[in-house]
C-alpha cells in the first residue's frame, strides 16, 4: 500500500532539526538522485537512542553520527538511525546521510523523449504535504523549522533555483557547475525546493529585494507580460500587512507537468508553466494570471513565514492566500471585479454540495482531502466577512500581530484567536464557532410586507439550513436596505435564530428591500420577491451583487417578455462588467429566441472579451433558432476576442448545430495563439455527440500532440460512443502515462463517460505509489460518481447539462491552475451548479414571482 502523505495531527517530536546541508546530483537518464545530506539536530527528549528520519524508497549507503559511523536500519517509511548512546534533551548532533534513489514523487525528472522530443529538461521538487521523503531522508511534517543550504551540481549550462540567497557557482569537474543556495531564515522541509535544467531567466527587483522568473527554454519572453506584477504586489502586501517580505529574494519557476497550480517554497515559489499565456490572450483576460501569482506571493507571509503546525489548520495557510486574492484585485482592478469574483465564488461553493457538511477545521479527512474548497475558497470568504465584521483597522492590526508574535513559528487556529483579542479586545469566539469549526453556511428564506397604516416594513428571516452534525444557526450581522421613493435606508442588524421578524420604519411601500446589501456573507437566500422588485433591483441597486441576484432571479419568470427585456438592456449598458456577464448567462437560461435576439443585440454594444464569450455561451442554451447557429458560425470563423470565437466554437457543439461537425473539424486545424481554438473545437465535439467525431478525437488524443490539445481530446472522446469499451479501455490507458496532466484528464473523463467497467482502473490507481496530493481525491470522487451514476441507469448521465465553459472560466475566483485546467474543473463544478439550479426550478410556482 502507499504511504499515507498527510497525518492530520502534528506528530510528538523526538528532536529539533536545526539546519541541512543537502548536496545533490542528478543521474538524468535513470531519473535517480545522488545525495548526501547532513542534518544538525538538537534532542528534546531524554532517554533518546534512535533518531527517526522519513524516508521512502531511498538506498542509505551510509550514516555517520558526529562524523562517527552509525549503525541504521531502514523500514517502508523510514530510516532510524542509532545514537551512541542514550541522550538528554538539548544534546546536539550532526547526522550525515549518504543515498540514492528514483523518486516516485516529490522529485520529478521532465525530460524530452519520443513523443515530445524538443521539450526542455527540467527537475523539479514538490514536497506538499509530506513528499519531501521521497528524494531527502528528514524530518516531513510542518511541525519543525530548519535553515538549510542547497548544493546542486549540475550540467554547466543549466539554470538552478533553490531556498533562499545564492552564495556562488562554481566549476565541476566533467563538464558541470556547482550552485549554493543558503536559507537563512527557517521553514519547514515540505517548503524545500530543487530545481534545475534548461531554463530562461528574467530578472527584476523591488527596493534591493531580488526578483527573478523562470520559464522552459525558449518561452522567456512570456514571462514579464504575465508576472510583471509581482513588484506591486509586494509593495501592496507589505503595506496592508504591517510585516515586510521576510525572505532574502523572491523567485518564481515555471515548470512544466507540475503536478499542482502552484507552490509556495520559502523564497522560491514553482507555478505550472501554464500560467505563462500566450501575450496574444491576455488581453483576453482581466485579471491574467494574478490569482496565481498573488496566492502563492500570498504564503511567503501566510504558510512559509507562519506555518500550520498540522493539516487540520491548513486554512491558516490557504484561507490566508486566497483571501489575497482578493485583496489585490480590489486594490489594483477595482472593487467591481473583486466583487464579481466573491459573488462567483460564493455560488460556487454553495455548488459544491460534498463542502457543505465539513467545517474549515477538521481532522477525519481521507489522504490530501484537506486541500479543498472549505480550506481556499470558504476560508478566504470567511477572512473577508472577519474583516468586514470587526472593521478595517482591527483587523489589518491583528493580521500584523499574528505574525509578528508566531514569526518563524508553527501554528494553531487558536494562535490567530488569540492574536485578535490581544489586539483588538474583541471576542470571536462566536464568529470562529460558526465559520470555522462549525460547517455549513446560512440558508436564507426571506419575505417582507409592508403596512401602509404603521408605515412599517416586516421582514421575516428564517434560517432553512438543516441543523445536523457541525451545522448549526449562524449568528450573522448583515444590512438590509429598504428604499423607498424618498430614498435609501440602511439598518444593520444582525439574524441569529431560526426565525424572527425584523421592523423596520418606511415612510411608503419599499421599491427595493435588500437583505445583506452588497452580498458579504457566505449565504444562500430564497427572497420572495415580485417580478417588479426584481426589475427595480436590476436596474438600481448599487452594488454588483445585488443586481447579478436580480438576474438570476428574474431568469427563473418562465415566458415573461419585461424580464428578458430588463436583462438584454442589463447586458448592454450596466457599468459592471460582471452584471452584463451574469446577464448574459441569465438569459441563456431563458432560453427562448426573445433571449437569444436580446443576446445578439448585445453583442454590438459589448466589445469586451469578458462579456462577449458570455454573451456567445448564452446563445449556445437557445434551441431551435436558426439564426443562432449561423450567427454562432460566423463568429467562429471571425471575431475580434479569442475568447467569443471559442465560446462560439462550443455553442455550436452544445446546439448540436447542423454544421457543427464540419465547423468544428476545421477550426482543429485552424491557426490561434497555442492552439485556442484548436482545444475549444475538441472540447466542443464531444457536446455534439456525434461519433463520427471519434477517429479525429483519437488522432488528437495521441502522445506527442500538444498537452491541451490531448486533454480536450480524452475529455470528448469520454462524451462519445458510451456503448463502445473499446473506447473506455483507450481512456484507461491514459491512467499510466507519467505526465499529470494526463493523467487527470482521463481520471475526470471516466467519471463523466458513466462506464462502471471503468472502476477496476480507477480503484487500482488508487494504489500507486506514485500519486501526487491532489490526485487521491479526484479518483475517489470519480469512482462515486460512476457508483452513483452509471450510464443507463434512470437515464441519468454523469455529464449532463454542461455548462459553458467560457463563461465558467471568466467567473472563476481563486483556482491556482493554468488556463485550460481552469477550463476544465469550473466545468465540472458548473456542471454540478447546473443541475442543482434544475432542480430548484422545478419546485418553483409557475407564478410571476421568483426565488432567489
Amino acid at each position: 500500500m502507499p504511504i499515507r502523505s498527510d497525518e492530520p495531527y502534528a506528530r510528538t517530536r523526538d528532536y529539533d532539526l536545526l539546519h541541512s546541508r543537502i548536496a545533490l546530483r542528478f543521474d538524468v537518464e535513470r531519473k535517480k538522485v545522488l545525495g548526501e545530506v547532513t542534518h544538525s539536530l538538537a534532542i528534546l527528549r531524554d532517554a533518546t537512542s534512535t533518531v527517526a528520519f522519513d524516508s521512502v524508497n531511498l538506498t542509505i549507503q551510509s550514516v555517520t553520527v558526529n562524523k562517527a559511523t552509525a549503525k541504521f536500519q531502514t523500514t517502508p517509511a523510514k530510516l532510524l538511525v542509532s545514537l551512541p548512546s542514550a541522550a538528554h534533551a538539548g544534546d546536539k548532533f550532526e547526522i550525515d546521510i549518504r543515498y540514492e534513489g528514483k523518486p516516485v514523487k516529490g522529485l520529478y525528472f521532465i525530460l524530452p523523449d519520443k513523443d515530445y522530443p524538443e521539450r526542455p529538461t527540467q527537475i523539479w521538487s514538490q514536497g506538499e504535504s509530506e513528499d519531501t521523503r521521497y528524494y531527502l531522508p528528514t524530518y516531513d511534517y510542518p511541525n519543525d523549522r530548519l535553515t538549510t543550504e542547497t548544493i546542486l551540481t549540475v550540467p554547466a549550462a543549466w539554470l538552478t533555483v533553490g531556498n533562499g540567497k545564492l552564495v556562488g557557482v562554481t566549476d565541476a569537474p566533467g563538464g558541470m557547475k556547482t550552485w549554493v543556495w543558503r536559507e537563512s531564515v527557517p521553514s519547514s522541509t515540505y517548503l524545500i525546493t530543487v530545481v534545475a535544467g534548461e531554463f530562461d531567466e528574467v530578472k527584476d527587483s523591488f527596493h534591493g529585494l531580488p526578483l527573478t522568473y523562470y520559464a522552459p527554454k525558449g518561452r522567456g519572453d512570456r514571462l514579464m507580460p504575465n508576472y510583471n506584477r509581482t513588484p506591486a504586489m509586494i509593495d501592496l502586501f507589505n503595506k496592508k500587512i504591517g510585516v515586510d517580505y521576510p525572505w532574502e529574494k523572491y523567485a518564481q519557476v515555471m515548470v512544466d507537468d507540475f503536478v499542482a497550480g502552484g507552490m509556495e517554497n520559502s523564497s522560491a515559489t514553482t507555478n505550472s508553466a501554464n500560467s505563462l499565456k500566450n501575450p496574444k490572450l491576455i488581453p483576453e483576460y482581466p485579471t491574467n494570471e494574478d490569482d496565481l501569482i498573488s496566492h502563492e506571493l500570498a504564503h511567503q507571509w501566510f504558510g512559509d513565514l507562519v506555518t500550520c503546525k498540522d493539516w487540520g489548520d491548513v486554512w491558516l495557510n490557504e484561507g490566508f492566500a486566497t483571501f489575497f486574492e482578493a485583496v489585490w484585485k480590489e486594490n489594483h482592478y477595482g472593487r467591481e471585479q473583486a466583487d464579481y469574483d466573491r459573488w462567483t465564488t460564493g455560488r460556487e461553493w454553495f455548488a459544491k454540495t460534498d463542502l457543505y457538511a465539513k467545517p474549515i477545521v477538521r481532522f477525519d479527512f481521507d489522504e490530501s482531502e484537506e486541500f479543498d474548497g472549505n480550506a481556499y475558497e470558504k476560508a478566504g470568504l470567511v477572512l473577508y466577512m472577519l474583516r468586514r465584521q470587526i472593521g478595517e483597522q482591527a483587523f489589518w492590526s491583528s493580521v500584523k500581530h499574528y505574525l509578528q508574535v508566531n514569526r518563524d513559528k508553527n501554528v494553531v487556529t487558536a494562535d490567530l484567536i488569540r492574536a485578535i483579542e490581544e489586539t483588538d479586545h474583541v471576542n470571536v469566539d462566536r464568529f470562529f464557532h460558526d465559520w470555522i469549526f462549525g460547517a455549513g453556511a446560512p440558508r436564507f428564506d426571506l419575505t417582507y410586507n409592508y403596512d401602509e397604516a404603521k408605515h412599517q416594513l416586516s421582514l421575516k428571516v428564517k434560517q432553512t439550513q438543516k441543523t445536523e452534525g457541525r451545522v448549526g444557526l449562524f449568528q450573522v450581522p448583515v444590512d438590509v436596505e429598504i428604499t423607498t421613493p424618498s430614498g435609501p435606508k440602511l439598518y444593520p442588524i444582525t439574524v441569529s435564530k431560526e426565525a424572527e421578524t425584523f421592523p423596520f420604519p418606511a415612510d411608503s411601500a419599499p421599491l427595493m428591500v435588500l437583505f445583506d446589501k452588497g452580498g458579504h456573507v457566505l449565504k444562500a437566500a430564497d427572497f420572495h420577491k415580485d417580478k417588479r422588485d426584481w426589475l427595480f433591483q436590476l436596474k438600481h441597486a448599487s452594488d454588483l451583487s445585488d443586481r447579478a441576484d436580480a438576474a438570476v432571479a428574474l431568469a427563473k419568470i418562465k415566458n415573461d417578455e419585461e424580464a428578458v427585456a430588463a436583462l438584454g438592456n442589463a447586458v448592454g449598458t450596466d457599468k459592471a462588467l460582471g452584471v452584463r456577464a451574469a446577464a448574459a448567462d441569465a438569459l441563456g437560461r431563458v432560453g427562448t429566441s426573445a433571449a437569444a435576439k436580446q443576446l445578439l443585440a448585445a453583442l454590438d454594444s459589448n466589445d469586451q472579451p469578458l462579456v462577449r464569450g458570455h454573451i456567445v455561451a448564452g446563445l449556445g442554451w437557445v434551441k431551435n433558432d436558426p439564426s443562432v447557429a449561423a450567427k454562432l458560425e460566423a463568429i467562429a470563423h471571425d471575431d475580434r476576442s479569442w475568447r467569443a470565437r471559442a465560446a462560439a466554437l462550443q455553442s455550436l457543439g452544445r446546439l448540436k448545430a447542423p454544421n457543427a461537425l464540419s465547423v468544428l473539424s476545421a477550426a482543429v486545424t485552424s491557426d490561434s495563439p497555442d492552439g485556442f481554438l484548436r482545444d475549444a473545437a475538441l472540447r466542443s465535439l464531444g457536446y455534439l455527440g456525434d461519433d463520427k467525431a471519434v477517429p479525429l478525437l483519437r488522432e488528437w488524443s495521441a502522445a506527442g500532440k500538444p498537452i491541451p490539445a490531448r486533454n480536450a481530446a480524452i475529455a470528448s472522446i469520454a462524451r462519445l460512443d458510451k456503448n463502445n469499451r473499446e473506447l473506455t479501455q483507450q481512456v484507461a490507458s491514459y491512467l499510466s502515462e507519467p505526465r499529470f496532466p494526463i493523467r487527470e484528464s482521463a481520471i475526470f473523463a471516466l467519471g463523466n463517460r458513466g462506464d462502471v467497467s471503468a472502476i477496476p482502473a480507477l480503484e487500482g490507481l488508487l494504489h500507486a505509489d506514485d500519486l501526487s496530493i491532489e490526485m487521491v481525491p479526484m479518483i475517489k470522487e470519480q469512482i462515486a460518481k460512476l457508483q452513483k451514476h452509471p450510464a443507463g441507469k434512470d437515464g441519468a448521465q454523469a455529464d449532463a447539462d454542461d455548462a459553458d465553459e467560457e463563461g465558467a472560466q471568466s467567473a472563476s475566483a481563486g483556482d491556482r491552475s493554468s488556463v485550460s485546467q481552469r477550463l476544465d474543473k469550473l466545468e465540472r463544478l458548473v456542471q454540478e451548479m447546473a443541475e442543482r439550479l434544475k432542480s430548484i426550478d422545478s419546485r418553483l410556482p409557475p407564478s410571476k414571482k421568483a426565488s432567489d
